[in-house]
């Protein structure tokens, strides 16, 4: 399976024999393979963490001085290096190794980790310095030829031959001149050799021809080669064929900046490309636009069709916008199905505007993936340099927010960044923190409180519900109505509810030991908790370790927890009620098959939405609502609750109407717990 991928990565690093390391960019180490911890004689037991190592733990003063001031200088810039070093193990020993540094850099471009990657060399004791040499000569990927004096060939190796096509004994005692092409003249040749005189060497780019008489560039050096009494003996010639090597380079650059199953460029591709973009923009005064790009559906299109069909989406997508990206353009997949699009344009952003506005009506044509037709929801969010960021990374981040608000709109849409929709994200971004670091340390910031809900017959205690409350150090009370929808986004709501339930079992414990008498007291659960599959088990367990009856509580969701879930909600909420527990849908008026859930879901309450009677009192629609839901909840043998009452007129209607419960600002505002139990002892 590809999610089992990364563990067989693990196992492949930690079978190798190579020593592989990630360190970060103050060159602690991070990770270091099972090999490398024997060939450097660190224990399995050490823990890198604990007990930090450094890369100058491993190389002498001038090894380290060599890495810092050559090896990483060069990895910062290419992303890459390699050649011989030698390590040092825990007892000073050098161990010869053939090291390669790569650099990981984040989406700005920014260097965040390096990994070395290294093999041990044998030492040159181990065979004769002649074999060796015979052994390059033989092995070498360049081509060599060897001359005498008067330059004629004497030795071929079998690059050579590979390169140009000619056979050693077709050679062997003629002269490079059969090699020759037209390109240059006699005067090339003439300071060639004369070059070779008075330096000793000369190199660079020649045109040769082959033996089938191919003409083409080589990268050449020709070296003199003096005997021990300082006269000449020989010529030595080192050749690679450039057309090969250019290849090579170019397909290496594919690899490397563009995406294979889009042929769009990549993450790699966008961090070269765009500070050139940026500085080109700065020199000549013109405006880019930053669109971050978002299908939208392929998420959806895995899980239902597969991912041979998500990715035909993902083709499709990068065709549509390919279509439409001008040629001075850099189009890019990041990862999934989102791109980004750099387009430079003059000051006047009309014609842009109009551009990305045509992306969009592209993306959100009918999609079809064989016999399927899917009609997609795509979203853009927009940055503009100068205006928004004159960074990559601040630009990007700009871009994406916007992306996000688009989303927040609903269907396919567009949206361009305002300073506003970033100050908004980092202050959710910072509930967020600070909720989860509530929650972890269990503070005190965060509270319960209870709204009491009435009998509506003769206004006595019926119930209340527990609401949490946030009174944060720094930002000071967060209502609900923020921090909530925040948390809804992850599964950081799910910690929520069960801090909530958790909570709420304490109070009840300590209410029964002040010999309170307690109603039935609700809760909520969001619609992500109630799916996770530990869910009744972990609510039962907790009642149990209270020592609190299922029946003490009545547990409110909302009409979203059941959407696409009706069959798993039932299940799980019948067994919460075969165990005493009270069952209350929220919040109802406010969707759309309500109706349906009464009929099929195992409920006891049905609790009207505060929407529905904001406005009861001058509104006969409202009141002939009520009226019906009061007379469907009688008929099918439920509880009513009515929330949001707020004045004497709201609460007389839902009398004549002949309500049962009701909760709102005009009985009680919530409290805290200490008030609560003043409450319940009649003390209030």
């Amino acid at each position: 399976m590809l999610t089992d991928l990364p563990n067989i990565h693990q196992d492949i690093v930690e079978q190798l024999d190579y020593f592989i390391s990630t360190v970060s960019t103050d060159f602690r180490l991070l990770t270091l393979n099972p090999f490398g911890r024997k060939l450097c004689g660190i224990t399995a037991e050490h823990n890198l963490m604990q007990q930090p190592l450094y890369v100058h733990n491993f190389h002498d003063k001038e090894n380290y001085h060599y890495l810092l001031n050559t090896v990483f200088p060069h990895v910062q810039k290419h992303s890459y290096w390699q050649g011989p070093l030698c390590f040092f193990d825990q007892q000073n020993n050098c161990i010869p190794t053939q090291l390669k540094v790569l650099a990981h850099r984040d989406l700005a471009g920014n260097i965040i980790s390096y990994t070395g990657i290294a093999h041990t060399l044998p030492s040159l004791t181990e065979q004769t310095l002649d074999e060796l040499n015979k052994q390059i000569f033989d092995d070498a990927i360049e081509g060599i030829m060897v001359t005498d004096a008067q330059a004629r060939i004497l030795k071929v190796n079998p690059a050579f031959t590979s390169i140009t096509g000619y056979k050693a004994a077709e050679v062997i005692g003629k002269t490079p001149a059969i090699l020759r092409s037209s390109h240059h003249g006699p005067d090339f040749y003439r300071q060639m050799w004369q070059t070779i005189e008075k330096k000793g060497y000369w190199q660079g780019e020649i045109w040769n021809r082959k033996k089938d008489l191919t003409v083409y560039q080589q990268w050449l050096k020709i070296s003199r080669v003096q005997s021990s009494d300082g006269a000449l003996s020989h010529y030595l010639a080192v050749f690679q064929d450039l057309s090969v090597i250019r290849s090579k380079d170019q397909q290496i650059h594919q690899l490397v900046n563009f995406d294979r199953l889009t042929r769009l460029g990549n993450r790699e591709l966008l961090v070269s490309r765009f500070p050139q973009t940026l500085a080109q923009c700065k020199q000549q005064k013109s405006k880019l636009l930053i669109c971050w790009i978002d299908g939208s559906q392929l998420s959806d299109v895995n899980q239902q069709l597969g991912l041979t069909y998500g990715d035909r989406l993902i083709q499709l997508q990068a065709e549509r916008l390919q279509q439409l990206a001008g040629p001075e353009d850099t189009l890019v997949r990041i990862y999934a199905d989102d791109y980004i699009l750099l387009h430079q344009t003059s000051t006047n952003l009309s014609q842009s505007n109009k551009l990305i506005s045509r992306l969009l009506e592209e993306l959100k044509q009918p999609a079809r993936l064989g016999d399927e037709v899917l009609l997609p929801t795509p979203h853009i969010g927009v940055a503009c340099y100068p205006e928004d960021g004159e960074q990559e990374e601040d630009l990007l981040h700009a871009a994406e927010l916007a992306m996000f608000a688009a989303k927040e709109k609903g269907g396919p849409s567009l949206n361009f960044y305002n300073r506003q929709v970033g100050a908004d994200y980092h202050r959710k971004a910072l509930i967020r923190q600070k909720l989860l670091a509530a929650l972890q340390a269990n503070e005190v910031h965060l509270q319960l409180y209870f709204q009491p809900k009435v009998k509506l017959s003769n206004g006595s205690l019926a119930g209340a519900e527990a609401l949490i409350r946030w009174q944060d150090p720094e930002l000071g009370a967060i209502s609900p109505a923020d921090f909530i929808p925040i948390a809804e986004q992850s599964s950081l709501i799910i910690e929520l509810d069960r801090w909530v339930v958790k909570q709420l079992c304490r109070q009840l414990v300590s209410w029964q030991q002040q010999h309170l008498s307690v109603p039935v007291i609700s809760f909520n659960i969001s619609a992500r908790h109630l799916v996770e599959p530990d869910f009744t088990s972990w609510l039962l367990a907790c009642l149990q370790e209270y020592r609190i009856s299922a029946s003490a509580l009545e547990m409110e969701i909302t009409e979203t927890a059941l959407i696409d879930n009706e069959a798993n909600a039932i299940s799980k909420l019948q067994l919460l009620k075969d165990n005493g527990m009270r069952i209350a849908l929220d919040d109802f008026g406010t969707g759309y098959s309500s109706l349906c859930y009464l009929k099929n879901m195992p409920l006891d309450t049905v609790k009207i939405d505060r929407s529905v009677v904001s406005d009861l009192t001058t509104n006969a629609k409202a009141l002939c609502i009520i009226k019906s839901i009061q007379l469907l909840a009688s008929e099918l043998q439920l509880g009513l609750t009515v929330e949001g009452i707020e004045n004497q007129q709201q609460h007389q209607i839902l009398v004549e109407v002949g309500c049962q419960q009701a909760q709102g600002y005009w009985y009680a505002r919530p409290m805290p717990a200490n008030q609560m139990a003043l409450q319940l002892s009649g003390s209030l």
